[in-house]
């Protein structure tokens, strides 16, 4: 995974690396991507997506700017093309905080009398096999916010879907991932400058000869469950918070639940069983209902 541990190739007097230094190379820009793939691949179309939103609370926020690229993936999850990047502002009506402006580089005046046509965005995502973010859980309900409605696309999370440790990596935002992958982001922070980063982050190929996106869309593919904690006595609500459930309010019946994967699933089942004393609601989860914000699903 690190090329921290290999010298890079030298000739003549040229002095080799120290093996304590890595050496970090710029993110792709989008010329440096081929724009379709080699005729005869058999690919997936997988739309790579970030915001930039007005705060973190779906409810009180929202999105003020929004990047998705169309990916051609292989079978061996290498990205062969990027066919297309699109980019947009919308004005929030009213001013940036100073955080946010600070954060983002943009301007009230960069805004000013922006949008994005949310048919336009709503197509794009139908038209692709798949979604990928790196923190689905909070871009996908932003998206689905701005467009109006569920899209009934699977999604995928680079963040939780990737066993980060068991690849040798340090856990952590997407630029610290990157780091550790051999690159750095020549700037961040704007949705098409980590969207490109995350496509170069999700080509890396890893120590056992697979990509970050091959892992993804593995995932993906996998199944998933839904623990609702339905009828948990109160009492019980500092252990469901300790084992990772979250708390889903303003619905028909506010719950605890968690996104159980097939690993951890017999794992998760027996600690429910035994802390809690009765057997948890188990909900089947694809992709295309992962990652939504909680009040526009019904718990079971």
């Amino acid at each position: 995974m690190k090329n921290s541990e290999q010298r890079p190739e030298v000739s003549g007097s040229v002095e080799a690396c120290p093996v304590d230094r890595r050496i970090l190379r710029p993110v792709r820009g989008r010329n440096d991507w081929p724009r379709t793939a080699p005729e005869g691949d058999a690919v997936r179309r997988i739309a790579v997506v970030d915001t930039e939103t007005t705060g973190l609370a779906v409810g009180h926020h929202q999105i003020i700017e929004l990047c998705m690229a169309v990916v051609l993936v292989n079978d061996a999850g290498r990205i062969a093309a990027v066919e297309v990047v699109r980019s947009g502002l919308v004005d929030p009506g009213h001013p940036l905080t100073a955080e946010i402006a600070e954060l983002t580089g943009l301007t009230d005046q960069d805004l000013a009398e922006r949008s994005i046509d949310e048919e336009q965005v709503a197509e794009m995502l139908a038209s692709c096999d798949g979604v990928v973010a790196y923190n689905a859980g909070f871009d996908r309900p932003f998206v689905e916010k701005l467009i109006g409605r569920h899209v009934n696309v699977p999604w995928g999370c680079a963040m939780a879907d990737v066993p980060w440790r068991k690849l040798g990596f340090e856990p952590g935002p997407q630029g610290y991932l990157l780091n550790q992958a051999g690159y750095y982001m020549p700037s961040a922070h704007r949705a098409k400058d980590d969207v490109l980063a995350l496509i170069q982050l999700l080509d890396h190929v890893c120590d056992d000869g697979e990509t970050i996106m091959a892992k993804t869309l593995a995932a993906m593919d996998a199944p998933a469950w839904r623990f609702e904690a339905q009828g948990a006595p109160y009492g019980y609500k500092d252990d469901l918070r300790e084992q990772r459930y979250r708390w889903a309010w303003g619905r028909l019946h506010d719950v605890w639940h968690k996104h159980v994967r097939a690993e951890g699933y017999q794992a998760e089942l027996d600690w429910y069983v035994s802390t809690i004393g009765k057997d948890p609601v188990i909900v089947p989860l694809p992709a295309s209902e992962r990652y939504r914000f909680h009040t526009t699903w019904t718990p079971a």
